[in-house]
């Protein structure tokens, strides 16, 4: 929550502070604080969208975000991430609710898959073996089959969600439209959790 409500001078600020590997962008509207990814964030690969597209830009905030769960992503093996998207100018959420998405400011994040240290992949769509509706974690969460990637996939998602890094979660268990990855999103002032 602190991070999602700092203003955009002092995220900047500590961007430049802590030295993260992030360039600036010049203004985009509906981005407080546009940067892009210009290197590894503490030994993890982001694979981000080329910058000739707008997909790669992140708003500070979530930069700030990303950096400090970092070392909860290295304590799973976690080398890489792959990332769909940061930013979709025109995102909104679901009809019926008319908002716009996070997407649209620049503060979620559209994981597909991770790579560990011994180079096997965690696909989202392949291995996160989930059910429409049911919990993703916790006792009543169900696993079919129950794979060592399966098993591997779902215990980082429930470490993040457990850290209270994100303040919505959306996995393959919410609906079809998130079958092939995890949204992971910060939004200014919200004091609600969300893991479907």
């Amino acid at each position: 929550m602190r991070l999602a409500n700092l203003p955009p001078s002092t995220c900047l600020e500590q961007v430049r502070r802590d030295k993260l590997p992030f360039k600036r962008c010049g203004k985009v509207d509906s981005i407080a604080a546009p940067l892009r990814f210009s290197g590894e964030l503490g030994e993890v690969t982001f694979q981000v969208p080329p910058e000739k597209t707008p997909f790669g830009l992140i708003d500070c905030r979530l930069a700030l975000v990303l950096s400090d769960i970092t070392p909860l992503l290295r304590a799973h093996h976690v080398r890489s991430v792959r990332i769909d998207s940061f930013y979709r100018p025109r995102a909104r959420l679901p009809a019926g609710h008319g908002k716009k998405s996070q997407h649209a400011y620049a503060l979620a994040a559209d994981v597909v898959s991770v790579t560990l240290d011994d180079g096997r992949e965690l696909d989202v769509e392949r291995d996160f073996h989930g059910r429409l509706d049911a919990p993703v974690c916790g006792p009543e969460a169900f696993l079919e089959p129950e794979t060592d990637e399966a098993v591997r996939l779902r215990n980082l998602v429930c470490d993040m969600a457990r850290r209270g890094a994100f303040h919505h979660m959306l996995t393959p268990n919410h609906d079809h439209a998130h079958r092939n990855h995890l949204h992971l999103d910060i939004k200014r002032g919200n004091k609600r959790f969300s893991l479907d």
